[in-house]
C-alpha cells in the first residue's frame, strides 16, 4: 500500500474515481453492453456479483494493454490487489479484476469491435 492510500489521503476503489479510457465515448449499445455482463461472467466463473458500473465506446487507438495497466497502476495505489479470475484467459478474455481490503472489487472488461471496442468498468462484490 502506498503512503498516500495508508494515510487516507486518496480516494478508495470507487467506480466514480477512475479516469474514463483515453478518447472514450461514455455509454454502449445495449447488445455490447450484455456482451460485456457475460465477459464478467465467464471470467469470474460466476463469483462476481456486478453492483455498479459505468460503460464506454474506445476507438482503435486505444489498447486494452494501455486501459488494464492504467487501472491496474490505480487500484495498486489506492491499496486494492489483483484478483484471481478463474475463467482469466490473457489475451483472449479481455478482463480484470482487483480486490480492495474491505471484499469489494472492480472488474474492467473490453469487447473489441473492427471499430475499436466496449469498455466496462465494473465495481463487483467478489466471492471466493
Amino acid at each position: 500500500m502506498s503512503l498516500l492510500a495508508f494515510l487516507g489521503l486518496v480516494r478508495g476503489l470507487d467506480l466514480a474515481s477512475l479516469p474514463a479510457p483515453a478518447n472514450a465515448q461514455q455509454g454502449a449499445a445495449v447488445a455490447q453492453q450484455h456482451a460485456l455482463h457475460a465477459l464478467v461472467a465467464d471470467v469470474s466463473g460466476g463469483k462476481a456479483t456486478i453492483t455498479g458500473e459505468r460503460l464506454f465506446t474506445v476507438d482503435k487507438s486505444v489498447p486494452w494493454a494501455a486501459i488494464a495497466k492504467r487501472i491496474d497502476n490505480i487500484a495498486r495505489e489506492r491499496g486494492a490487489t489483483a484478483a484471481a479470475l478463474p475463467g482469466a484467459d490473457p489475451g483472449k478474455k479481455l478482463a480484470q479484476a482487483w480486490r480492495a481490503k474491505d471484499g469489494s472489487g472492480v472488474m474492467v472488461a473490453m469487447v473489441p469491435s473492427a471499430s475499436g471496442g466496449t469498455v466496462g468498468y465494473f465495481a463487483v462484490k467478489l466471492v471466493d
